[in-house]
């Protein structure tokens, strides 16, 4: 496998959005994506990796470092839109971008690691508990119904 886990840059947009059509089950705003993707570029707590196969953008994953005021006052990370394209799934890329983010939360000292996967997705579901993940109890409220 000759796969490369690099930074989104913004010529990725395009395939990227192509990557969440398989997450969301919807299209994304390109106009919108573009506007944020510039600011969380320039933002130190955002990191949005690629995994790039052959010259294709095949994967994809976003860590958020998250403020803390309890303990030691450190960050944790949040975990999301991690997607990977089916044809490329099996292959370890998921796990390439996995330990991307978490060393990303290593070097900035975070305690734990939070993602939210939908219920439905058990091959994510067995996927993350391999990774080393514990289910926990989690809740989701989607405050804007626009997707």
């Amino acid at each position: 496998m000759n796969c490369k886990i690099r930074r989104a840059e913004l010529s990725d947009l395009s395939s990227l959005s192509e990557l969440f059509v398989e997450l969301t089950e919807h299209k994304t705003n390109q106009y919108s994506m573009k506007e944020q993707f510039e600011i969380i570029s320039n933002n130190p707590n955002y990191f949005v990796v690629v995994a790039v196969e052959n010259e294709a953008v095949v994967g994809t994953a976003m860590g958020i470092l998250c403020n803390d005021l309890v303990g030691n006052c450190n960050t944790f990370l949040l975990v999301e839109n991690v997607v990977v394209a089916p044809s490329c799934r099996g292959k370890g890329i998921g796990q390439m971008l996995m330990r991307s983010l978490e060393e990303f939360g290593n070097r900035n000292k975070c305690n734990y690691v939070i993602l939210v996967s939908n219920q439905n997705r058990d091959d994510a579901h067995s996927f993350y508990e391999k990774f080393g993940y514990q289910k926990q109890l989690g809740f989701k409220k989607r405050l804007n119904t626009q997707v």
